[in-house]
């Protein structure tokens, strides 16, 4: 977080002045501001790395310094070391163009560019999207119960694909923290942890970080990470006054021209800000739930897509009679 995201092959906003931006992936941003005005033969001569260039990430709250270059010197912000570069500078002093990699979900955002020389001043704005979500999964079945070819298709079927190293980093590196053991991409065993405590050490003793287990025999079982990327259509929450069983929840989607969501997609539609403090039935036969405004009658103030467990140690899906609201997917919403 995401977490480590996916660019949309997409392109920014037609650009106010005479500068363009694009937006390329996948996992990587290049935003560009470029000089593109006809040299005057007549103008005094520009001194060389004189271009003042500086990219800011605009939110409501604030504004955070990104990167800033001047006289061939570039200062990176905190939070953005190792992940941005000038690609061009100070080879093309007045190319404002960037890199930014390893992306995380908290880079969605509006990114300011602002190119100057002498009194002139030259600004435009790149709005980012950075897509996909990496979430835990457990087994009906209970605690670390898929072998490495049973997480990756139960990935699959949740309308996502096998956590990489990478992504499970990007998580981490956004504030993932699950103390379970998962099977990710390259047949290593890893899990994240911010809030270190008995029986999470890992291989890191007492430090926060992501924990690995190395590649182990694909016969031995854990749970898996799994990352949804994107869907197509919409995902609704639907209920009646006696809720549905999870027959009745199928039957429920179906008179919309849906079927039951996958966890998933679940996980995209809160990603995308769905909120709904009710329980609802899954396509896995799971109960979960979307929380995006935190408060302590919805999964106890905490963020996130919560999961309704038949036990007290987070194992087991509800009973198929028990009775829940119902996330459906909509192809066409």
């Amino acid at each position: 977080g995401p977490w480590l995201r996916h660019w949309p092959a997409s392109r920014c906003p037609a650009p106010s002045g005479p500068h363009g931006c694009r937006l390329v992936g996948p996992s990587t941003a290049v935003l560009g501001l470029g000089d593109h005005t006809v040299p005057d033969p007549g103008a005094p001569v520009i001194p060389p790395l004189s271009h003042r260039i500086k990219w800011s990430f605009v939110t409501k709250e604030n504004v955070s310094t990104v990167l800033v270059a001047l006289g061939g010197q570039v200062r990176i912000g905190k939070g953005y070391l190792d992940r941005v570069q000038l690609l061009n500078y100070p080879q093309t002093p007045e190319d404002a163009s960037i890199r930014i990699s390893e992306l995380r979900s908290s880079d969605t955002g509006v990114y300011s560019c602002e190119v100057q020389l002498g009194i002139e001043d030259d600004h435009d704005f790149v709005q980012v999207y950075v897509t996909g979500v990496v979430f835990h999964y457990r087994s009906f079945m209970g605690r670390y119960a898929l072998t490495f070819e049973e997480a990756k298709t139960t990935c699959s079927q949740n309308s996502a694909a096998i956590a990489s190293p990478g992504q499970l980093q990007a998580a981490y590196d956004d504030g993932f923290h699950q103390c379970d053991a998962g099977w990710i991409s390259d047949q290593t065993v890893r899990y994240p942890i911010h809030d270190v405590r008995v029986n999470c050490f890992g291989d890191k003793e007492d430090l926060p970080g992501v924990r690995n287990y190395g590649v182990r025999d694909p016969r031995e079982k854990y749970d898996v990470y799994c990352f949804a990327e994107k869907m197509t259509g919409r995902v609704f929450f639907t209920t009646s006054v006696e809720k549905f069983t999870v027959s009745e929840a199928a039957l429920a989607c179906s008179r919309h021209g849906a079927q039951l969501a996958t966890t998933g997609q679940l996980y995209i539609a809160w990603q995308g800000g769905m909120d709904v403090c009710n329980t609802g039935w899954l396509a896995d036969l799971s109960v979960r739930y979307p929380i995006n405004v935190r408060r302590p009658q919805c999964g106890g103030g905490l963020l996130g897509v919560r999961t309704v467990y038949l036990h007290p140690n987070q194992t087991g899906f509800p009973l198929p009679e028990s009775r829940h609201g119902a996330f459906y997917h909509f192809y066409n919403g």
